[in-house]
């Protein structure tokens, strides 16, 4: 359907935009109860689980004192940061409609960014890159999803896992060629947790077969992989020389199973317990019905990723009989594909976008790109400019999940947007409220 097959919407902002209320400053006022007090309780929870984990480093009560004094500016610092952004995005939409004359389909997305910029000021700088890209994984999404829409694009089939599979391949590299990780050096502490640090130490350039060989390297590996197959039972009773893990080789990659496989049970329990910790207490057997389903998923996608990278780099080193840098990319693409048992385009947008942020950074450091000022900032309006636009016009393009925290954040106000009014833009606007019926209007 082509967009805006009718350019622009001659109603009044009450009539559209908020039909709860007649004035669009009662409507703002009507936002801000909702607004400070779901935002309140998000980053009271966040930055409470965050102390609790801080509390193991405290040792005296000046210490203590600081910690707590620290939490309470930074919960009201990010409420205020997120609840800003709430209450300016009327009085954007409205005064732009008092302006021009009109509702626009892509004048709304500028006018929106004048609400997202100032919000993203507000907050503490350590976390506004981290928002950006959380923010700028979501305005992807959302664009693919409306490309879809518009037969522009066709989704591929495990897409995500292939995302995640391309930039685990050039994590591992990057581990195995340098241990200087300056940019992102969470993520890549995760990662290296999860294939081992054996597995991490520099290449070792130890050739043991004869380069004047001049076999062609297909038959080499046919040739070499039978032989190791042949004589499997005596690899396992001594490592190869290049191979730096402590155990065997098959006591190596099992036990890369066993301790990632029991750590994602762990976690995923602990999840389910405090994202549902209501149903627990009313409903205990479904709640451990629903554990029991989904808890494994995690355990086993971290379990065979591990021990599919260690497997690939033990046959490579055997069969090659040198370790390279390279061995990563490969070790590294194959296990990326244990993501099977943990779909998640959250989780593979969100590796490959810290990805890009790391090489970006990294350029940056050596002087081959330039540093943009305030591009993490820009980058984050732009985007959630982007995503709140979507959920007025086009809400079935969003995360259905982000969806319902924009609905629990505006108090329900969002789903009474008159998106039948919209419908003229060719973009199916109401498509997701077949039953809506228009709130009393409040004067």
């Amino acid at each position: 359907m082509p967009v805006q097959s009718r350019p622009i919407l001659p109603y009044q902002c009450n009539q559209v935009i908020h039909p709860w209320h007649e004035s669009c400053i009662g409507a703002a006022c009507s936002l801000t109860k909702p607004l400070f007090k779901e935002s309140f309780r998000i980053y009271c929870a966040l930055y409470a689980i965050a102390g609790l984990i801080r509390l193991r480093k405290v040792k005296t009560l000046k210490q203590l004192r600081q910690r707590l004094i620290g939490f309470v500016l930074e919960t009201v610092q990010s409420t205020m940061f997120l609840a800003v952004q709430g209450l300016f995005f009327l009085p954007t939409c409205c005064g732009g409609r008092k302006i021009f004359g009109h509702i626009s389909y892509y004048k709304l997305y500028f006018q929106i960014i004048f609400c997202t910029l100032p919000g993203i000021f507000i907050e503490r700088k350590q976390r506004r890159g981290a928002l950006a890209l959380y923010m700028t994984n979501l305005a992807v999404e959302v664009l693919f999803k409306m490309a879809v829409h518009r037969n522009l694009l066709t989704p591929l089939h495990n897409g995500e896992i292939l995302i995640f599979a391309i930039a685990s391949s050039i994590y591992t590299f990057i581990l195995k060629t340098t241990s200087d990780h300056k940019h992102n050096s969470l993520l890549f502490s995760v990662i290296k947790s999860l294939i081992g640090k054996e597995e991490c130490a520099p290449s070792l350039s130890i050739e043991l077969i004869p380069k004047s060989k001049e076999k062609s390297v297909f038959f080499t590996l046919f040739y070499k992989y039978i032989k190791i197959i042949k004589h499997w039972p005596l690899i396992q009773n001594k490592n190869h020389p290049i191979c730096n893990h402590k155990y065997h080789c098959f006591i190596h990659v099992l036990l890369g199973f066993l301790k990632r496989f029991l750590a994602g049970i762990l976690i995923q329990m602990i999840l389910h317990f405090t994202t549902s910790p209501i149903q627990f207490l009313q409903h205990p057997i479904l709640f451990f019905s629903t554990l029991y389903k989904k808890g494994f998923n995690l355990g086993k996608f971290l379990g065979f990723y591990s021990a599919i990278y260690r497997l690939t780099s033990c046959l490579l080193r055997n069969i090659l009989k040198y370790d390279r840098p390279e061995h990563g990319l490969i070790a590294g693409y194959l296990a990326g594909f244990s993501m099977i048992f943990y779909k998640s385009s959250t989780l593979a947008m969100y590796i490959m976008g810290k990805l890009l942020e790391s090489i970006y950074f990294k350029c940056a450091h050596d002087g081959k790109v330039p540093i943009i000022p305030y591009f993490d900032s820009i980058l984050y309006a732009l985007s959630t400019a982007l995503v709140l636009h979507a959920a007025v016009v086009e809400p079935q393009a969003m995360r259905p999940a982000y969806y319902k925290f924009i609905e629990r954040l505006t108090g329900g106000y969002f789903s009474q947007v008159d998106r039948r009014m919209m419908d003229c833009y060719g973009v199916c606007s109401s498509k997701l409220f077949p039953n809506y019926k228009l709130p009393l209007m409040k004067k």
